[in-house]
Order: structure tokens, then sequence, then C-alpha cells
């Protein structure tokens, strides 16, 4: 699980965590906090608030970064939090803990203490920075270990935390961390189904084009009070209405700024769907700016995005697009989609080894994949006999049972392969050769091995 996430989420992890690093880094202002460990205790206030202040930039750039959180490790995060719910359905704090335990204590917080290894950084941090980062890391932990507790007190080892403490665990920084949990383990990426209320993410009112869907309707704008929510996007006439309009967030493909020639009117984007674009209008430009950054993080990860798109409207009158001047109402758009992925993070992933240490756990747990496809096998045979039930319980058997078969298919044959290549190697290499001198312990080790190969034949 941590290579996954570490493989997984490295850009999310520099996405989030990076900026603040650099100016850790470049700054290098004192946080000791412990009495004992400061050679003039008159420095303690002055640490204190440096601490506060770095501290409250990693946790607003945390909680903000939920809807960046990559697609894969949402799912796995919802499927954990399911898990949990349906062996401890009476307690509501257990699907927050298990999933806070993976995503700070197994994530973030590694990457806090050793930047370095998740290439946050080029430079090790010297003595005081490394100290600052371990007491940042420290309480990451601590506030994201206190949600899923059903007290929020959390005594301390160290009393010099307890300032730390009472500052970041009030029960508006505990909601935040509720909210980030909720909506990084939502099911609605994954077409499951869920086991709660939708997550409201933005809600207010805007003006939209009407589409003109009968044949003698008028195109006009209207006042109408959009909710966003991890799973859709709709709008009805006033707040606590029937929807009139729901686009699941799965549809969306898109969401640009719309050209002001369009319509004379500022502050418009759209959202492009299959069906026909919708145009909005939001009140002022830091709405509009809120509206099209939320709607483009939650819809990001979406598999049918757009490349292309017209940042003008079609003009019915004129039969054709403001931008492009095509006459084709279905003509592809004419202008780059904005988003992606930053060009100015640079990652050097060593693939070769990191294959092979992913490659070697699967070798270590080939056992436990075996147990999870017997168990496969055992609930789909006896489905309706609970009494036959084993202790691992899978939701959909054939897409367990085809991806196991098939990892460790893929591992094996690669075993296999490797087993060759040492096979090759050694003996096309002399002991007391150049390339193995005598006391070689490469050889050595290599020739122990291969030793232990049951198909070796020497």
């Amino acid at each position: 699980m941590d290579e996954f996430m570490k493989i997984a989420g490295l850009h999310y992890l520099h996405d989030t965590l990076k900026p603040i690093l650099d100016e850790i880094f470049t700054e290098r202002k004192p946080c000791e906090i412990d009495p004992l460990k400061l050679k003039d205790i008159e420095q303690l206030d002055g640490n204190i608030a440096n601490l506060k202040r770095y501290v409250q930039k990693i946790f607003n750039a945390i909680v903000n970064s939920a809807l960046v959180c990559p697609n894969v490790m949402c799912q796995v995060f919802c499927g954990l939090k399911q898990a949990a719910v349906r062996h401890f359905p009476d307690s509501k704090e257990v699907r927050y803990l298990v999933v806070s335990g993976f995503i700070f204590l197994r994530f973030f917080a590694p990457a806090l203490m050793g930047p370095k290894q998740f290439e946050l950084t080029t430079e090790a941090p010297d003595a005081q920075t490394a100290r600052t980062l371990v007491l940042i890391s420290k309480t990451i932990q601590s506030i994201g270990n206190v949600v899923g507790a059903r007290k929020s007190q959390h005594p301390y080892k160290e009393r010099y935390m307890m300032e730390i403490h009472r500052e970041f665990m009030d029960s508006s920084n505990i909601e935040a961390v509720r909210n980030y949990l909720d909506v990084i383990s939502s099911a609605s990426r994954q077409h499951a189904k869920g086991i709660e209320t939708p997550i409201v993410l933005k809600e207010g009112f805007m003006i939209k084009r009407a589409r003109g869907m009968k044949k003698f309707g008028l195109k006009n704008f209207k006042k109408r009070f959009f909710c966003l929510t991890n799973e859709s996007f709709t709008y009805a006439k006033k707040k606590g209405s029937s929807a009139l309009c729901t686009i699941p967030i799965e549809s969306i493909q898109a969401v640009e700024r719309l050209e002001e020639d369009s319509f004379k009117m500022k502050n418009m984007f759209q959202v492009l769907q299959e069906q026909r674009p919708l145009y909005i209008q939001a009140y002022n430009c830091v709405e509009a700016n809120e509206w099209i950054d939320m709607l483009a993080k939650v819809s990001q990860t979406n598999k049918n995005r757009l490349r292309m798109y017209h940042p003008g409207a079609y003009m019915d009158k004129a039969c054709r697009w403001l931008c492009c001047k095509d006459s084709s109402k279905d003509a592809a758009g004419c202008t780059p989609v904005t988003g992606g992925l930053p060009a100015d993070i640079k990652v050097s992933l060593d693939s070769d080894r990191e294959m092979e240490r992913i490659h070697s756990l699967f070798i270590r747990n080939m056992e436990k994949l075996e147990r999870v496809k017997d168990a496969c096998e055992s609930q789909a045979v006896y489905m309706g006999d609970r009494n036959m039930r084993t202790a691992v319980q899978i939701d959909d058997l054939k897409t367990c049972f085809d991806t196991v078969t098939d990892l460790m298919a893929y591992v094996i044959s690669l075993e296999e392969d490797h087993k060759k290549n040492r096979r090759a190697l050694y003996r096309g290499t002399k002991y007391g050769s150049e390339q193995a001198p005598i006391g070689d312990d490469n050889y050595l080790l290599m020739k122990a091995h291969l030793s232990t190969d049951s198909d070796l034949e020497l």
C-alpha cells in the first residue's frame, strides 16, 4: 500500500506540499518548542509562532486538495471505508480512522519527515530544518488521528506540544479533515453504491442560458440555484426545489471560460458535456473563478475529457462558431483545453528499482494472493450458504478473481524470466575472471541464490 501511494500519488504530493516545503527550506526559521532543547528560552514564543504558521499552511494545503487526489487512490480509499462500515456498522469514527491512517500516517507524514526520499527536495535538511519537519509531521499525524477518536482530547506524550494541540484540534479543523476524508473516499468516481449522502462542495445562485429545447422556445437567461456535490452538478429554481437538470460528474468533459463577445456578458463560463454546452454567468469574477476551479478539479480525472473546445459560443442566427467561424455545430474544438499536469514538476523515478521492489513485495506475499483467490472461489460456490462463508468478503467476485489470477500469472512469469537471466549470467561468468574476481561478494551471492532454485541443473 505504501509503494502504491508513493507511485500513484507522487505528483499529488508534489502539487500539495512542495511549495510550502520550499519555503521552509529557504527561510530556515527556528521552530523548536521543547524548552529542554532551547539554549535561550526567550526564543520560545517566536518559535511557536513559526511552527504554527508552517503547520497552518501545510494543513490548509492538504484539506483543500481533496478534489485533486488521484482517482485510483480515491477508489482504494472508498473500498477501505466501505469494508470498515461493513465490519463496524455501529462505529462512525472507524470510517474516518481507516482512511486517515493511510493518507496521513503513511503518505503525508513520511513525506514531511523525509522529503528527499519523495523527490520533494534535492538537498538533505540540516538539523534545524529536520527538527522543524518532525514537529510539523507530528502535528499533522495527530490531526489525522483525532478525527477517528470518540473524544476530541488527544493526550500528548510531550507536554510541550500541548499549545500546538489546542491551536489545531478545534472543531472547525476536525470538521475540515473529516470533509477531506469524505471526498477522497467518495464512491462517486468509481460508480459504486455510496454509503452516505452526497457531499456539497459549493452552491449558490447564478445565471444560466436557457437550453431552448422547444421548437419555438427562446434561449434567454434565467436565474437558477446551482449545487455541486461529489456526485453531480445540478440547478433548480430555488434552494430546496427539485433539480431541473442533473449532470453527473463523470459526464463533464471540460470546464472553460466563455468569450465575452459571445453574449456581451462578463464572468461567463461553460460546462461542456456530450449533449450541449451549459453556459453560465457568475455574479462577479471571484465567484466565476471559484466555480471554474471547483468544477475543473472535481472532473479532471474523467476518462472522457476533451482535448479541444470552442472558447466562443455557437451563434444560431449566423450558423457558425464565434471563435473559429466554422459553420458546423458539431465541429471539433479549435482551442486546447486548460488544465492537466503542471509542466514544471520534475520527478525522477528509477523505474527498474521501483519495479523490482513491487515485484519483491508480490513474491513475498504470494500466499496471501492465493488465499484471496481461494476466497473468491469459495464465495462463488457457497454464496447462499452462510455457514461456508470465508473471513474475506468480496463484493465483485469475478473481477477480483480475474485480477488476482492475472496478477499471479504475471508475477510468476516475471520470476521465471528472472531466474533464467540469473542462470545465463552465472554460466557465462567464470570465477576468477575480471568480471568475477576471487572473493567477489556479488558472484558468491548470485551463486547462493541459484543454489536455492529448485529447477537449476548444474
